[in-house]
């Protein structure tokens, strides 16, 4: 299931009011999962056709600390209970295949884009896999330029896959610097002529 990507923007000017990669994509996760529970708050993901997965459920993923309780945090507010351990119970395996994208716009601005695709197994207590699915999200916003070191995090799925530069500052990259260059070397080149005679 693809959803279309949400577009927000940040206030540039406040550094604090950025959130983290990491915090992007859990929060994704979170209403992705969210998006499954149907009008008895039980989780039917795919369709509402589909068995049920018995809550509590365990959610089996390879995440930093504070992803994983800003997960839980998430989606126990959203009415999903949540197994503290694996034993006994239905487990939901999770995993991230991001494809994230820095653009460096030369305006004291960065456009991010935090992209994944999402692959979930459903696992019974018996740990055999019952289903397994994917989706996916798409989150776009700006950051200040200089920020994209302090919202990267450690996480791959938080690290930016590819990064480029706007189509203006690329020209000038391409066009203008290398002018600006040989100019200025052609001016120390003629004021050294000069100078010597």
């Amino acid at each position: 299931m693809f959803s279309p990507a949400v577009a927000w923007t940040a206030d540039p000017a406040s550094d604090s009011a950025v959130p983290t990669n990491e915090e992007v994509a859990a929060d994704e996760t979170v209403r992705v999962i969210l998006e499954w529970l149907d009008e008895d708050r039980l989780l039917r993901p795919g369709s509402e056709h589909t068995d049920a997965i018995p809550q509590p459920v365990f959610l089996d993923m390879a995440v930093p600390a504070g992803v994983r309780s800003r997960i839980h945090a998430g989606l126990i507010a959203g009415g999903v209970r949540i197994a503290a351990d694996r034993e006994g119970y239905h487990a939901i395996r999770i995993q991230w295949e991001p494809d994230n994208l820095l653009t460096e716009q030369g305006n004291g601005v960065s456009r991010r884009v935090i992209r994944s695709e999402l692959f979930f197994s459903w696992v019974d207590a018996d740990r055999e896999i019952q289903k397994t699915w994917q989706s996916s999200f798409v989150r776009e916003d700006e950051i200040p330029a200089g920020l994209a070191a302090q919202v990267t995090g450690t996480w791959p799925p938080a690290a930016f896959q590819h990064t480029k530069q706007s189509g203006r500052r690329s020209f000038f990259r391409r066009i203008a610097e290398p002018a600006v260059i040989t100019s200025a070397i052609a001016v120390t080149i003629y004021l050294l002529y000069n100078v010597r005679s």
